[in-house]
């Protein structure tokens, strides 16, 4: 049954032509010629198709020959070559292909063993034509399928032209697009810079906007995903985050304090490849002493939360004044970002601002004893303490250095700090963008136990 329905397709393609034999007269043939819709007839020698006979060589001979009655049609067929034949049992494209490449008619359907006629133009164009028309129905239908499923998806979704024409988008994108000032160049800028943006609608929606080149096509995907509640959290979050700092800086013994931190920058730098001991300046953080220092305080707030000041040794007054005043000495080099320097050169060592800041807070501020002790060697290894350095202080002199570098990473690389503490055991988790610092820390703060492990993924 199958094989039958190839067939009725097959000879869709082709029309059935006369046959005469070799040894028929030019009358024959042209009555043959007559009584078929065809204007050729097929000359067979035995059971092959040997040549053909169009109307137009018949007229011809008709004019040019008065013994044309004894011209026999092996004498006039026109031979079938090899080339004059082609399978059409392949789809309707590469039937098309074929005879475009032959590039002259007529053309037989058939093989070197069978000829089963000649092939009709009319009827693979027509083929051709329900061929192209069933394409584009299904095209039609995957498009409205594609738009039904973009609309239904739980964010914005566009495809858009680079020069800012919209190709298509469902119809949270296009509310984004027409209630927000995002325009094609800033698309491309979020392309161009692989990032993110988040715009706001002018209905209050906020959205996080990405967008991608599309593969070999003058074509860009954006995406808007509703970023609305976690934004408005994120603010409310930040302003209590404001009125904190405000507060912190009331409560400060001098104003002064609170200006000469805001006023030291700190600057975020990587390694430069190639070139030993040299880093490269990528960011500047201009009040970043403070934050450093607010930081600071918050992982003090976290120890304090999970026990740690309950332990004799840990007192949370004399770290939280520690902190506040333990970098008022510090001075850093004036850089911009691009400048490749080698940090021994062009920044202070750290031990000259621990002793000037606790002077300036034993001076200024009648800091205790304790205090002066914790900032002075803030930035001396334990190995460096002088013999008078309080044992007793220890475990608060450890846990100050800890907090001192873990608030580093905070503030200058954006770690994500995770501190858990059991009794004397302190156990850190520091994660960023900047794999090579990466760790995980597990301290005691009464033996001194230290140790450091890098994070590796993959």
């Amino acid at each position: 049954m199958e094989n039958r329905l190839l067939e009725d397709k097959l000879s869709e393609r082709y029309v059935n032509l006369p046959v005469v034999s070799p040894d028929a007269d030019l009358t024959e043939v042209v009555k043959t010629l007559l009584d078929s819709d065809e204007d050729m007839v097929i000359v067979n020698k035995g059971e092959h198709a040997w040549g053909y006979i169009d109307c137009k060589s018949v007229i011809r001979l008709l004019f040019e020959n008065d013994g044309s009655t004894k011209i026999k049609a092996g004498d006039i067929a026109t031979l079938i070559k090899d080339e004059d034949k082609m399978e059409i049992s392949g789809d309707i494209e590469s039937v098309i292909e074929r005879i475009n490449k032959k590039g002259t008619l007529p053309l037989f359907a058939g093989s070197d063993t069978k000829l089963n006629g000649k092939i009709s133009l009319k009827k693979l164009t027509s083929e051709f034509a329900t061929a192209q028309m069933e394409e584009r129905k299904k095209r039609v239908y995957v498009e409205d399928m594609m738009y039904n499923i973009m609309d239904v998806l739980p964010f914005g979704i566009a495809l858009v032209s680079t020069e800012g024409k919209v190709i298509a988008a469902n119809s949270f994108a296009k509310k984004m697009m027409s209630e927000s000032s995002i325009g094609i160049e800033e698309i491309k800028a979020i392309v161009k810079d692989n990032r993110s943006k988040v715009c706001a609608s002018k209905g209050g929606l906020y959205c996080r906007i990405s967008a991608t080149t599309l593969n070999k096509e003058n074509l860009i995907l954006v995406t808007f995903i509703d970023v609305s509640h976690e934004y408005i959290m994120v603010e409310k979050l930040r302003s209590v985050q404001d009125e904190v700092e405000k507060a912190f800086t009331i409560m400060l013994p001098d104003q002064r304090i609170s200006a000469r931190l805001e006023s030291i920058v700190e600057y975020i730098d990587e390694y430069v490849e190639g070139a030993p001991g040299m880093i490269k300046i990528v960011g500047i953080i201009k009040n970043g002493c403070y934050r450093h220092v607010v930081n600071m305080l918050k992982l003090i707030a976290e120890a304090f939360k999970q026990g740690l000041m309950n332990l004799p040794g840990m007192d949370k007054n004399t770290l939280v004044q520690a902190t506040i005043l333990h970098d008022i000495g510090k001075v850093q080099p004036d850089l911009k970002i691009g400048d490749i320097v080698n940090p021994k050169d062009v920044f202070e060592r750290g031990y000259f601002h621990a002793f000037r800041g606790a002077s300036l807070g034993k001076s200024l501020y009648n800091i205790s004893d304790d205090e002066y002790y914790l900032i002075k060697y803030h930035h001396h290894s334990e190995n460096e303490l002088p013999g008078d350095f309080p044992a007793y202080l220890l475990p608060m002199y450890r846990f100050f250095r800890l907090i001192d570098g873990l608030s580093a990473g905070i503030t200058r690389r954006g770690s994500k700090v995770t501190m858990k503490i059991n009794n004397t055991r302190i156990y850190v988790k520091e994660e960023s963008s900047f794999p090579s610092f990466n760790q995980e820390i597990e301290m005691d703060v009464y033996t001194g136990y230290f140790n450091a492990t890098p994070i590796t993924h993959g």
